[in-house]
């Protein structure tokens, strides 16, 4: 678990240069007004996929640290063990199924009984 979840970060770590090092280029290439237009919206877009990764880097690194402190595989909400599965799945777990199910159910309650409040943040 370990191995892959440093592979991951690594990965994380390295698109996160390279993507930052191809738009630091591309704003030194002469454009016309189009291009500076298509390049803001792939951007945008690049930059919010990058934050998710950014999430996930931070997830990563979190699960590592549980790892060095021996809370690996213990679920954060009820304190039970993690299943293998689960862990194998999902290497960066915090919560076991029945935890993470509950609280996708409470996400799913919430969003129901406020409509049009996330959209913002989706």
């Amino acid at each position: 678990m370990r191995q892959e979840l440093e592979a991951q970060r690594q990965e994380l770590v390295r698109s996160s240069t390279v993507t930052f090092h191809d738009m630091r280029d591309r704003e030194r290439e002469p454009r016309d007004s189009i291009d500076e237009s298509n390049d803001e919206q792939g951007n945008a877009t690049e930059l919010r996929l990058k934050d998710r990764e950014r999430l996930l880097l931070a997830k990563v690194n979190d699960a590592l640290y549980r790892m060095d402190t021996g809370d690996y595989g213990v679920c954060e909400e009820c304190g039970v063990l993690i299943g293998e599965a689960r862990l194998r799945a999902r290497p960066m777990a915090e919560l076991c199924i029945d935890c993470k199910e509950d609280q996708e159910r409470e996400e799913r309650r919430l969003h129901a009984s406020r409509p049009g409040m996330f959209s913002a943040l989706e």
